[in-house]
């Protein structure tokens, strides 16, 4: 891999495993969060509504940044992508691991389940270390402001994600519904991956980088604030006056907020350049 250009792009075996992987992260967020009972039935696990949309809003945050990766097609984004898509499969490999005793092995899900979580880590890894020589492809210091508000979201990120991970039941107990073990640990992947997010950009990044992580931190903030509520309009089970729900809802509305702000400041960037 040469140095030499700035922005090279992605390999093939990159290109042809990102629209794979888009497809099927196409197909289990958008079935979770909008055709949740059919996908619920074929899930590798039995998965209730809270969690199915939850999950369905994770994945179709996934989806949009894996996309951005597969169009922008070159190092910068993949820069950003690359890290926040090895810790996320990685850690939900190892969830994976600890939790076989949920999955239902009579459904081909499971089995396409096994293989993307192995596969996945593996090519992000590999790509990871092949470019680990180039710089960003635009080197410009983020102003400090926003270099200050990343590594602070990513030291938070980063401390619940890890606290989620290994004490899921307790760090999660103030969320709105009631989070299992299993599903606890899954959903730490979702903090440690936005973390790795900030603290890459956090150095220096190009627009196409700030427009990445917004679009995906504004993703996650809108549906899982959307999908608590959809839920609840139909169960009636959260208790909206508990302040653990307006602090779940807070934190995700800070997400999509800051995510805007990304996004916005992108823009900004591009225009003067």
């Amino acid at each position: 891999m040469s140095i030499k250009n700035k922005n090279p792009p992605i390999t093939p075996l990159l290109r042809g495993l990102t629209v794979i992987e888009v497809l099927v992260l196409i197909g289990a967020g958008v079935g979770l969060f909008f055709f949740t009972d059919l996908t619920r039935a074929h899930w590798p696990w039995e998965i209730r509504p809270f969690n199915a949309r939850f999950v369905g809003a994770v994945y179709l945050t996934s989806m949009i940044a894996v996309a951005m990766m597969l169009v922008g097609g070159r190092w910068a984004p993949a820069r950003l992508v690359l890290p926040m898509l090895f810790i996320f499969t990685f850690v939900v490999l190892i969830m994976t691991l600890l939790g076989l005793g949920n999955f239902r092995y009579d459904r081909l899900a499971t089995w396409v389940w096994f293989v993307l979580y192995i596969v996945l880590p593996i090519n992000a890894a590999y790509h990871i270390w092949l470019y680990r020589r180039l710089r960003p492809a635009d080197p410009t210091p983020v102003p400090a402001p926003w270099r200050y508000c990343l590594r602070g979201l990513g030291v938070v990120l980063a401390v619940y994600g890890l606290v989620q991970f290994f004490a899921p039941e307790s760090a999660s107990a103030f969320w709105p519904w009631k989070i299992d073990v299993f599903h606890g640990r899954m959903y730490s992947a979702i903090f440690l991956t936005g973390a790795v997010g900030a603290f890459v950009l956090a150095r220096a990044a190009a627009p196409i980088e700030y427009f990445t992580l917004g679009i995906t931190y504004a993703v996650l903030g809108f549906f899982t604030i959307l999908g608590l509520v959809v839920v609840d309009a139909s169960v009636h089970t959260v208790v909206w006056a508990a302040p653990g729900t307006w602090l779940w809802v807070v934190a995700f509305a800070i997400s999509l907020i800051v995510g805007v702000a990304l996004m916005w400041y992108s823009r900004a960037v591009r225009n003067e350049a």
